[in-house]
């Protein structure tokens, strides 16, 4: 189904077809992406959410994690905590000029996790997180890094200056509060206005910075649900168990039986069958997330004007 945001998948399409080589990062200024469905209004909202706790949000003064732990409080009501947030200190560093990102946007807006649910479709196994990244001149949410899944961004308000490097390795390890130099060759620098969207590849390091009063970007991690390797190993090794070598086999005989087993046909179409169970399992919990916000029942009960 054609959607507003098809010039969207189709650039993310695109890019993904193409081969790690053939660049690290790609900007679409031209794309124009609708970003009426948020804005900073809409962030300011959720942020006020009486119900949302330390988890879902960072704070950032100057790059330096301000904790909101503290902020923390509950009302006993009938021998339960209800556990709520003074969000006081939270306003005034934001006043102050701190920036601020809160995740789990899919979960507190059924408009984000039905755009998110276009997202998943697009990948082969997939179930993507939605981020929202306020920040303001001096202070940013996060230094230097690579992410280890693509991301694909959308600025909402202000303007973003993203500097992108050559990249490296994806690694799950050591890819976070990158220095300059371990970030190595500078690639791009690129400039995010309302409507822009940016793909940056898995291991591709970068940074940001707000160079106006503020920035609003929304940041999509493309979270690769494919079997890893602790599955494959696993499932490699309940099989191996039910048929191993002979007795004193030496190692390189070993080897060769288990790769043996990981290239057999049997084994590589458990694989598939594994991936799109993964996929559905995923979109059933695309959908369970947006029964959040799912209670109609009382609707009858309204009163009539």
């Amino acid at each position: 189904m054609k959607t507003e945001f098809q010039p969207l998948f189709d650039f993310y399409a695109a890019q993904r077809a193409q081969p790690p080589a053939s660049g690290h990062a790609h900007n679409a200024s031209a794309l124009t992406v609708p970003v009426s469905f948020f804005s900073v209004e809409k962030f300011q909202a959720l942020l006020n959410n009486p119900l949302l706790t330390h988890e879902w949000l960072t704070l950032y003064k100057r790059g330096v994690n301000t904790p909101l732990q503290p902020h923390m409080l509950w009302k006993t009501v009938m021998g339960k905590r209800l556990m709520f947030m003074d969000k006081s200190a939270l306003n005034a560093e934001l006043a102050a000029g701190a920036a601020v990102l809160l995740e789990g946007l899919d979960i507190l807006d059924p408009e984000m996790n039905a755009f998110l649910a276009q997202v998943d479709a697009q990948m082969p196994c997939a179930l993507a997180n939605a981020v929202a990244f306020f920040s303001q001149s001096g202070h940013e949410a996060y230094k230097g890094h690579a992410d280890s899944d693509d991301v694909l961004i959308i600025q909402v308000s202000g303007q973003k200056v993203w500097e992108i490097f050559a990249p490296q390795p994806r690694r799950y390890l050591g890819s976070k509060d990158l220095s300059r130099e371990q970030m190595g060759a500078l690639a791009a620098k690129i400039t995010m206005n309302p409507g822009d969207a940016l793909f940056v590849r898995a291991g591709v390091p970068h940074m940001c910075q707000t160079p106006g009063a503020h920035s609003l970007h929304l940041s999509f991690d493309l979270i690769d649900r494919t079997p890893n390797i602790e599955q494959i190993s696993h499932e490699a090794n309940q099989r191996y168990n039910q048929a191993t070598v002979e007795p004193s086999a030496p190692a390189a005989a070993v080897a060769q039986a288990y790769i043996h087993l990981l290239q057999s046909p049997a084994f590589q179409n458990a694989l598939v069958g594994a991936t799109a169970q993964t996929k559905a399992d995923a979109a059933r919990f695309r959908g369970r997330i947006g029964n959040a916000q799912a209670v109609t029942a009382l609707t009858k009960f309204f009163a009539k004007v």
